[in-house]
């Protein structure tokens, strides 16, 4: 069983972020695709739908077992009956100063049954069945603030010279916190049967178990982000940040770089979005048969779309 729920919450971790919605173009007619890095006295928003290719490493613990994870997301999706999920980024910028918010959900539910058969002493036979249906939810919930700390050529009008792209840089700053929080839902059926045939002897008893325990802390992080327009219609970013500190998990960092381009489909506006992310998290709480504990890295590639206004 301590399998069967490791399963799930593998392909629960892998499948949260898949959104559909972000494999698909943004389309962004009247959106604003062509603004440079120099800092507005206007509020803009930046939405960015996404899905995460992941790839997962490491090692989980729930009580005194603990196993290694390698696999990747294409094979836990076969094994899922039911997967919903939805991911997104935000940011509000005005000036130096940006608020963002990055948010992953996922409900997903597997199912399972195990049969076990034995015969401790001869003439006596014994049956147990369990069957298993596991729902998983799980929620990453990041917030936090974004200063710019300087920039080159960002001052340029509009980052244009007499109609000459200027490209520019910019470096900021980041910090804020980032939220976990998974809940299985567990419903466990199970069915024994003894039989002693010398007897003409036949029990069969059996009982439901359900348990709903919830896992959740947060994690303070701090780092940099570069952003980068290299001419008009594209930008680049690379950004790190490590947090944890002892408050939530022992460890844990992340860094992401992406990069966006505007084409056109049926003569629409359209911003695509390609890039990596690899988050690392090193947790554990609890302690005896109540331990659970995650020490992976999360790594793939992201696609996506972004809208700008």
């Amino acid at each position: 069983m301590i399998k069967a729920i490791r399963k799930g919450l593998a392909i629960c971790i892998a499948s949260a972020v898949v959104a559909l919605a972000g494999m698909t173009a943004s389309f962004a007619a009247g959106a604003n695709l062509d603004d440079g890095l120099a800092p507005g006295s206007q509020w803009e928003l930046e939405v960015r739908p996404y899905a995460w290719v992941l790839f997962i490493t490491g090692s989980d613990t729930l009580g005194a077992n603990t196993q290694d994870i390698d696999t990747n997301l294409f094979e836990l999706i076969e094994e899922s009956n039911e997967i919903y999920a939805l991911m997104g980024y935000q940011e509000l910028r005005k000036g130096r100063l940006g608020i963002f918010a990055d948010v992953a959900w996922a409900k997903l539910n597997v199912s399972t049954s195990t049969v076990k058969t034995a015969n401790p002493i001869a003439g006596l036979n014994v049956n147990v069945v369990a069957d298993a249906d596991i729902w998983f939810d799980l929620a990453i919930a990041e917030a936090g603030v974004a200063f710019e700390i300087a920039n080159w050529n960002a001052s340029a009008p509009s980052l244009k010279d007499h109609g000459a792209f200027v490209p520019a840089t910019a470096l900021d700053f980041i910090g804020g916190a980032r939220y976990w929080w998974l809940k299985p839902d567990v419903d466990l059926n199970v069915t024994a049967a003894v039989n002693i045939p010398a007897l003409g002897l036949t029990r069969t008893a059996g009982g439901r178990i359900s348990a709903q325990p919830v896992f959740d802390w947060w994690d303070p992080f701090i780092g940099f982000r570069v952003r980068h327009k290299p001419r008009e219609g594209q930008e680049f970013f690379l950004k790190g940040d490590i947090g944890g500190f002892g408050i939530g998990s022992d460890i844990t960092w992340q860094a992401a770089t992406g990069y966006s381009f505007q084409t056109r489909l049926l003569g629409i506006p359209m911003t695509s979005y390609l890039g990596y992310r690899a988050l690392y998290i090193d947790y554990e709480q609890g302690s005896g048969s109540r331990t659970f504990g995650l020490d992976t890295l999360w790594h793939g590639p992201v696609l996506g779309s972004k809208f700008t206004w």
